[in-house]
């Protein structure tokens, strides 16, 4: 009898350690925003916003930034919100890389669909509790962006780690020497993966299903999809090892009574 009994519940576990991840329960996981000075609690719409400026637009039906925040980076990029300059060596940053940096603080700023690489974040003490870590960007866009960059000049091998500034009330000021980024990073991988102390992660593979973009731009957000699909993973794995857990402890308890009979 016992041996039945722990058979059955073998097989309830394993049924139920099956079953799919729901869509309800995907966006009630992606439906955050990272702890940080600038973002909301909470993503939602900027539509009439977003449209009327042209800036950070592929976020604008779902969004994590305010209006006020996408003015500040199409006015003066990070300086407003972080005292960040980009212009370094005593250089102006081109127009190209420029953009590129926009497109990135954009995304960082209002995009999402985050939460399956959301950390925190203990050496920040004033602009954010939690940051985002190793989220998959497609090779292509690392690739332009680093292409885009490469002659311009800057002063540190990693923007995102604090040590590599003179932080003074006028902002970020050179503490290592000047050179172009691709002598500090020598190819895109090491890039994208470095820039901003590995926020992302140099990913080949199909934007929309393997990796993101910097720029979603068209009908839906081909990010969420990547997104989804990393929370489904996250999801399954949470779950099956919870019931696991719960089983066997049933399954002992059940044999324990059994043969205690």
């Amino acid at each position: 009898m016992a041996k039945v009994y722990v058979f059955m519940l073998a097989v309830y576990c394993v049924a139920v350690c099956s079953l799919a991840v729901t869509d309800e329960e995907i966006d009630k996981f992606l439906d955050v925003c990272i702890d940080s000075k600038h973002h909301k609690s909470k993503p939602g719409p900027e539509a009439d916003v977003f449209n009327n400026t042209f800036h950070c637009t592929p976020w604008k039906d779902h969004a994590c930034c305010k209006a006020n925040t996408t003015y500040k980076i199409k006015r003066d990029g990070a300086f407003s919100l972080y005292r960040m300059h980009w212009d370094q060596c005593n250089k102006t940053m081109s127009p190209k890389c420029r953009r590129y940096f926009e497109i990135d603080t954009c995304m960082y700023e209002c995009s999402p669909y985050m939460k399956p690489w959301i950390t925190t974040d203990p050496k920040s003490k004033v602009t954010r509790k939690e940051r985002f870590q190793d989220v998959p960007m497609c090779k292509k866009d690392c690739d332009e962006w680093f292409d885009a960059c490469k002659d311009d000049f800057t002063c540190s091998d990693n923007w995102g780690d604090q040590s590599t500034w003179n932080w003074t009330k006028q902002g970020n000021m050179c503490k290592m020497e000047c050179k172009t980024f691709k002598e500090y990073f020598g190819g895109p991988e090491n890039f994208c993966n470095k820039i901003f102390n590995y926020s992302w992660k140099y990913t080949e593979g199909k934007a929309g299903e393997d990796c993101m973009t910097l720029w979603p731009n068209g009908t839906t957000n081909i990010n969420k999809k990547v997104a989804e699909k990393y929370a489904r993973e996250l999801l399954t794995a949470k779950s099956s090892a919870s019931t696991v857990a719960s089983g066997i402890m049933g399954v002992v308890l059940l044999a324990g009574s059994v043969y205690v009979v």
